[in-house]
Parts: C-alpha cells; sequence; structure tokens
C-alpha cells in the first residue's frame, strides 16, 4: 500500500525540516522511521536501507517505484546533489499538500451528491414493496442499481487512467486531454510546473543541460512535452540555446519568453522556480474548478434520475388505484 497525498506531504515536510537543521539524511530517514507507522514507516524502512547499502539519496528513492514517483525521485535526486535537498523536500511537500487538499475538496463536494444517489436508488422500489411486500425483491433491486453505478464508475476511471498514461508518452493523445475543457488547462499547468521545477532543480545540480532537459521532459508526464524536448537535445547539443526550440504548442508563450530571457541573463534557475509556482497554483484552481463541475454535473444527473422514480412512483399509484377501483 502506497502512501496517501497527505502521509507523503507530512513525510517530505518533517524530512525537509530535519535536513534544515542540519541533521544528515540517514539519521533523518531513521528518526522518522522510528516516529511513523504504516505506508510511511516501511517507505522510510526501505530508504534506509537502501542508503545503508550504499546508495545516494536519489538513488535511494528511485529504487523505491511506485511508492516514490518518477517526480519525487527526480526532484530528491536533483537537490541532493545540488545540496538543497531541504528545498527539494519543501516543494514536494507543497506539491502534495496542494493535492491532498484539492482531492479533500472534491470529495467534499460529492458528499451531497454520493446521499442522493443512494437515496434515489432505495426510493425507487418502494411502490412494488408497498405493493408486494417482497422485501428480497426491493434490496435485490436497489442495491444492484448502485452496484451499476459503481461498476460504471469504476470503468470510467480505469478508461481514464489508461488514457492519462497513454498521454504521458504518445503527444496525439496528451494534445487530444488538452482540448478538453478545464480538465485540458489543468493538465497542461501540472506538466509544466513538473517540468519547470525538475528543470530548475537538475540546472542547479550541475547536471549538464541535456540532461536536465530529458530529466524535465520524462518528469512533466505529457506526451508534447517530451516529443519537444526529445527534439531539441540534439540541437541544443549542437550549440543552440533551449528557449527557441521550445516554441509550439507544448509549451506556453510565456515559458518560452521566460526562459529565452533567463538564458540571456543568466538567471534561468530564478525564472523557473518562479513558472513552476505560478503553473502549480494555476493546475490547483482549475483542479477545484474540475472538482465542483463534477459535482454539480452529478448531482443534476441524480436530480434527473429522482425526478424520473417520482413520476414512476406516481404513476404506479395510479395504477393501483385503477386496480382496487375495477
Amino acid at each position: 500500500m502506497n502512501p496517501s497525498l497527505g502521509q507523503k506531504s507530512s513525510l517530505y515536510r518533517e524530512l525537509g525540516q530535519l535536513l534544515h537543521s542540519g541533521k544528515p539524511f540517514p539519521a533523518s530517514i531513521q528518526l522518522l522511521q522510528t516516529a511513523t507507522h504504516g505506508p510511511v514507516q516501511r517507505l522510510a524502512g526501505m530508504l534506509k536501507a537502501s542508503v545503508d547499502r550504499g546508495a545516494s539519496v536519489g538513488e535511494a528513492f528511485a529504487a523505491q517505484y511506485p511508492q516514490v514517483s518518477h517526480l519525487e525521485a527526480s526532484i530528491v535526486g536533483a537537490s541532493a546533489r545540488s545540496g538543497r535537498l531541504d528545498q527539494g523536500c519543501h516543494y514536494l511537500s507543497e506539491y502534495y499538500a496542494g493535492l491532498d487538499t484539492a482531492r479533500k475538496t472534491v470529495i467534499r463536494k460529492l458528499l451531497y451528491p454520493v446521499f442522493l444517489l443512494h437515496f434515489s436508488a432505495f426510493i425507487g422500489g418502494v411502490p412494488q414493496l408497498v405493493v408486494s411486500g417482497d422485501w428480497t425483491a426491493y434490496l435485490k433491486g436497489s442495491v444492484g442499481v448502485l452496484v451499476l453505478v459503481y461498476l460504471g464508475a469504476f470503468a470510467l476511471w480505469l478508461a481514464m487512467s489508461m488514457v492519462q498514461f497513454e498521454g504521458a508518452r504518445k503527444p496525439g493523445v496528451d494534445r487530444f486531454l488538452r482540448m478538453i475543457p478545464v480538465y485540458g488547462k489543468m493538465r497542461r499547468s501540472f506538466a509544466l510546473a513538473r517540468f519547470c521545477a525538475t528543470y530548475e532543480m537538475q540546472l542547479a545540480s550541475g547536471v549538464n543541460i541535456m540532461d536536465s532537459l530529458a530529466s524535465a521532459g520524462r518528469t512533466s508526464q505529457s506526451g508534447l512535452v517530451r516529443e519537444v524536448v526529445d527534439r531539441a537535445i540534439p540541437l541544443v547539443r549542437g550549440g543552440s540555446q533551449v528557449g527557441p526550440l521550445l516554441m509550439g504548442d507544448a509549451f506556453t508563450p510565456d515559458l518560452v519568453r521566460t526562459i529565452m530571457v533567463g538564458e540571456e541573463t543568466g538567471k534561468l534557475d530564478e525564472e523557473l522556480k518562479r513558472m513552476a509556482h505560478g503553473f502549480q497554483a494555476d493546475a490547483m484552481s482549475q483542479l477545484d474548478l474540475l472538482g465542483g463541475i463534477i459535482a454539480k454535473g452529478i448531482y443534476f444527473a441524480i436530480m434527473a434520475y429522482a425526478a424520473f422514480l417520482i413520476i414512476r412512483i406516481a404513476l404506479g399509484y395510479v395504477h393501483t388505484l385503477d386496480q382496487v377501483m375495477q
């Protein structure tokens, strides 16, 4: 079982605080192992075991996939090489804290629609129950409706997961996903936030531009970004600057301009850090908006279903009265 978003946020926040206080990584991770429990404790134990075997901090995190994502491994590895591991942990803590807050907001908005769904499912069979008194048939019908809804929701989640996985690898799928209102903008902002943060950390750690770009492209989880980066790397190796090579629909004009200015002024790391925070904030805003739209969509769908049930109940009573009066 992987740590939750909130648990990861706490782990990186506490690890960053320990490192910032001057405590070395092995001692910090050992302290967290003894002070935590569950998935976090297991992850801390595996990290400590890897370091004890001689692995670097970045290698230790990378070895824990899928408990540790490519983003985490890349940020931790780059910040550790640059001597700024506490800052890398701070970034990851904020990243997962934002995701956790957004997730809880979406769930909170879905509570009432979900309640209506279950209420509607159980009230739909009341007319037949009143007439027949068959509780078994009533429960089977009500539970059957909920089972179909849950299966449909699971199938939709599975399909979306597969499409997102393909979108991280294939530009065509990524381009299609970006066309979806609200979701597409959120996806782009998350991808560019990951790109900027990873690129900045890699450069600050002394990694060459080509490897930094390649790592940032992979971490972005965007097929479009990876395509542009893969096409740009040979040209960068030949002496070209990065900024002009990123023009196109994968990157926003503001980001391309910022990178070009940063390369000319020598302040690319500062600009990338600023853009990473900006894209992160925009992505969280879009995620909150998307959660509200989904909640309202489910609410109206359930209300329509409830209206259908009310009409069916009324017609059922009318039919029963007709039978009694005949």
